[in-house]
């Protein structure tokens, strides 16, 4: 008897560990490319359970969210989703620990390592005490701002009293050497005909700035939080007028009234946007302002911080 106990005992310490299953993948994923040659580091994975197994998302460096196929075999786990062209991105990636750890494969061959870690909660359904409102741009210089590719040329220029994208072409985004928590957040923005640009909230969450009324009230209009949450009306007036943004962030509670309109009210951000700089959505981040994608201007730029 003693001599059997010894052996189970044996098997049992001989058998490989577990390795982590469908379900330890479920959820959202905050994920930040560690080789990446340029500041376009920030990702994200959504993954749920569906009759018919699991689905989910990605966003990845710039652009939309879009949905992904999802596997998981041997406990590593697959995204795939659509290039264009009939071609695809491979996002591999296997637990350590509490840690996601994997690579990106893209169709011409190069690859990305990552790393990622679970999204935090952060739907507090408090109000936060509000500090006193700081003025972000004097109107009459850039300091406080830096670009956000410090190799990229200075495409930003103050324009009779505004901050004004003055040539798109090869520019970057201009971020604050302040970063914010929870936020209410006052800017005016004079938009060009056809022209795109937005505002980064933590520097992760792209509110979007657009001249395209056929857009209207899709998750790409002005108004939307970029690709994510569609605003409800179409507040946007003709490009070369004057407009006002009116946001509040709080955790993950957005609100963003636009030209006096409420066109997302209270939504609980599902994660962030393309493009964003940090993507770890527990940390403060800076306000960053999208200047690569046409000519605006702004103005009138007031945040208040919470405490």
């Amino acid at each position: 008897m003693f001599a059997l106990s010894l052996a189970l005992a044996s098997a049992v310490s001989a058998a490989p560990p577990k390795g982590p299953t469908a379900d330890d993948y479920v959820g959202r994923w905050n994920v930040k490319i560690t080789n990446a040659e340029d500041t376009f580091v920030g990702g994200g994975f959504s993954i749920e359970k569906a009759p018919t197994g699991l689905v989910g998302g990605v966003v990845w460096r710039w652009g939309s969210y879009g949905p992904a196929k999802v596997a998981v075999a041997n406990g590593t786990l697959t995204l795939t989703r659509d290039a264009g062209g009939g071609k695809t991105d491979v996002f591999e990636a296997r637990l350590e620990g509490s840690t996601l750890v994997g690579q990106a494969k893209y169709p011409d061959g190069k690859t990305h390592a990552f790393e990622g870690r679970r999204a935090p909660v952060l739907d507090t359904k408090q109000v936060p005490s509000w500090g006193e409102p700081v003025t972000l741009f004097d109107g009459r210089t850039l300091d406080g701002w830096s670009l956000r590719d410090p190799n990229a040329k200075m495409g930003w220029a103050v324009v009779d009293g505004d901050l004004a994208v003055v040539a798109p072409k090869g520019n970057a985004d201009l971020v604050t050497s302040r970063s914010f928590g929870d936020m209410k957040l006052h800017i005016e923005f004079d938009v060009e005909p056809g022209s795109n640009s937005g505002v980064y909230l933590r520097g992760r969450y792209e509110i979007q700035i657009l001249d395209d009324k056929k857009l209207g009230t899709e998750s790409h209009g002005c108004g939307a939080l970029y690709s994510r949450v569609a605003p409800k009306v179409d507040a946007t007036k003709a490009a070369g007028e004057w407009q006002a943004y009116d946001i509040t962030l709080v955790g993950r509670q957005l609100t963003v009234v636009l030209n006096g309109t409420t066109v997302i009210d209270n939504v609980l951000v599902d994660g962030i946007t393309g493009g964003a700089i940090n993507p770890y959505e527990e940390e403060p981040g800076p306000l960053m302002l999208q200047g690569d994608h046409g000519k605006v201007r702004f103005r009138n730029i007031v945040l208040t911080p919470g405490q």
